[in-house]
C-alpha cells in the first residue's frame, strides 16, 4: 500500500510540474528562432525509394522567407545534385531532382545560413543530415 501511494504522489508531481511548463509555454513556444521540424527522408533513414515521384522535403517551425531557397544542396561523393527547389506553403520547402538518384547510396542535404524567416536566421547553421536510397 506505501508503493501506491508512493507512485501516486510522484505521478501528482510529474503532472504538477507539465502543468507549469504548458502555462509558461513550454519549451517549444520559447524558441524564438525558426527550426528544422523534420525532414522527408529523414536523417539516416535507409532503403528510401529513389523512383517514381521522389523529393526531399524540410518542414520549418515558422514560415519563411519564399525568397530564400538557393541555400540547398545535396551532395553524394562530393558532387552535388541538380534539381529544382519549390516551396509548398511558408513552412514547407521541397527539392525535386533532375535525374534518379542512384541506387543502394548515401546522400548528404545541407541547408546553409542563408536561409531565413523575414528578419530571423534559422537556429542550426548550417543543418546536415543524410540518407541512404535502396536498390
Amino acid at each position: 500500500m506505501k508503493k501506491y501511494y508512493t507512485l501516486l504522489f510522484i505521478f501528482g508531481l510529474v503532472y504538477l510540474a507539465g502543468c507549469t511548463a504548458a502555462q509558461k509555454g513550454g519549451e517549444a513556444s520559447e524558441k524564438k528562432e525558426p527550426y528544422i521540424a523534420y525532414t522527408v527522408p529523414a536523417n539516416g533513414q535507409t532503403k528510401v525509394l529513389r523512383t517514381g515521384i521522389f523529393f526531399i522535403e524540410m518542414h520549418f517551425s515558422k514560415d519563411m522567407d519564399p525568397i530564400t531557397k538557393d541555400f540547398f544542396i545535396i551532395t553524394v561523393k562530393g558532387r552535388r545534385i541538380e534539381g529544382r527547389l519549390y516551396w509548398i506553403n511558408g513552412r514547407t520547402l521541397q527539392f525535386r531532382p533532375d535525374n534518379v538518384l542512384e541506387p543502394n547510396t548515401i546522400y548528404e542535404c545541407r541547408l546553409t545560413d542563408g536561409y531565413s524567416m523575414y528578419r530571423e536566421k534559422l537556429r542550426e547553421r548550417p543543418y546536415i543530415w543524410s540518407f541512404t536510397t535502396g536498390p
